[in-house]
């Protein structure tokens, strides 16, 4: 257990490591640092600021003061009476000795998981200030819980794999790189579920209470089933609703009609493909950035081989960026693409689609057309 908070240099006492709760950049650091945020200053304007304020002196005292009474309250044995007040005291003004008491505090509360992934973090951020000792000592706390940790599989066969198929584990979203791993789970009861549009939502609560690795296997969804027709407020049936009349089909009405809308569709696949042009250009240089990061600072060579974690880090970083920003070109590029194949082999003939839709000819018909984003969708509407 680390002595206090925010000491930069060892603790008195013997065998106890010191905590910082941020270490200073090295002279070679922050000429990397100055380096990478000149690289990116032109992508600035795409992402918001990612830095915290410094805390002000109340806001230290007041994590000192949390920082403390969790001290005291577990060298009592109150160990759940101890986690929120670490937890709070990291959040108002973060410490890697802080860090590692919460992480300390989950492990003697069973939360194996958590605390292990805690000493991880502690290592990183102690050998990334160049404090071996610390980092040592977090690094052998957390391989102490390997052994320990709970981890549950989400195994998802061909057959359940259907279109538009989402997962999610106690309400946070589960990828599908994810699934098949055995990720780590503290102890207790989990609920996995399953959703796609058109069928019926799957949902099972898996129980955790030993070390080794629990499957799950998500079954084929079952199609949803057409609602019942529901009586009216006052018990009556609900009558039926006519349909429109029909009207004579015209000449040619199903060209006329896509010539109408063809322009509109291929200016919003154009604008779109841009800017994912862009934002996979973007996302590549910052993938390049982070590597280059990786390899001036001794962390990889240039084979991508690395010899520490923050190596580690920064090269899966930097893989991770590189492929969302490949994804983000190729759908950019082909929505230009086609968009742009809408445009150019639209008919242009609006007599002739006037003429269709019933309205005698009109030379110059006026069309408008609006496009809306939304929350994982694009909307369309448009007059004619």
């Amino acid at each position: 257990m680390l002595c206090h908070r925010r000491l930069s240099s060892p603790c008195p006492e013997s065998g106890c490591p010191a905590a910082v709760s941020r270490a200073p950049l090295a002279g070679a650091g922050r000429r990397r640092a100055v380096a990478l945020l000149s690289a990116l200053a032109a992508l600035a304007s795409l992402a918001p600021a990612a830095g915290a304020a410094e805390p002000t002196r109340e806001e230290r005292a007041a994590a000192v003061a949390l920082f403390d009474e969790g001290r005291a309250l577990m060298a009592a044995g109150k160990h759940a009476e101890a986690c929120p007040k670490f937890a709070e005291s990291h959040v108002i003004d973060p410490g890697i000795g802080t860090l590692f008491n919460l992480s300390d505090c989950y492990e003697r509360t069973g939360k194996i998981a958590t605390a292990w992934i805690g000493f991880r973090d502690v290592a990183a951020a102690s050998l990334s200030a160049g404090q071996t000792e610390r980092e040592r000592v977090a690094r052998a706390r957390a391989a102490a819980l390997e052994p320990r940790l709970s981890r549950l599989q989400i195994v998802v066969p061909p057959a359940a794999s259907i279109a538009g198929l989402g997962l999610t584990r106690d309400g946070v979203a589960v990828g599908r790189a994810l699934w098949g791993t055995a990720v780590p789970l503290d102890p207790g009861e989990h609920r996995i579920a399953a959703a796609a549009p058109g069928y019926e939502p799957w949902e099972v609560k898996v129980a955790i209470d030993k070390p080794g690795v629990v499957s799950v296997t998500v079954p084929a969804l079952e199609r949803a089933r057409e609602p019942a027709s529901a009586p009216g407020a006052s018990g009556a049936p609900t009558p039926a609703i006519a349909p429109p009349p029909v009207r004579p089909p015209a000449s040619d009405p199903p060209s006329a009609q896509g010539g109408s809308i063809r322009k509109p569709l291929g200016m919003v696949g154009v604008g779109l493909g841009v800017v994912g042009l862009g934002v996979g250009t973007a996302l590549g240089f910052m993938a390049k950035s982070t590597f280059d990061k990786a390899t001036e600072g001794g962390h990889c060579d240039e084979a991508g081989r690395c010899v520490d974690q923050t190596g580690l880090d920064l090269r899966d970083d930097a893989v991770a960026k590189g492929n969302i920003g490949t994804a983000v070109f190729i759908a950019g590029a082909a929505l230009a693409v086609g968009g742009a194949i809408l445009w150019i082999t639209a008919p242009s003939a609006p007599d002739a689609a006037a003429s269709a839709r019933g309205r005698g000819p009109t030379a110059d018909a006026p069309w408008s057309a609006r496009v809306g984003l939304g929350p994982g969708s694009v909307w369309i509407a448009g007059t004619l």
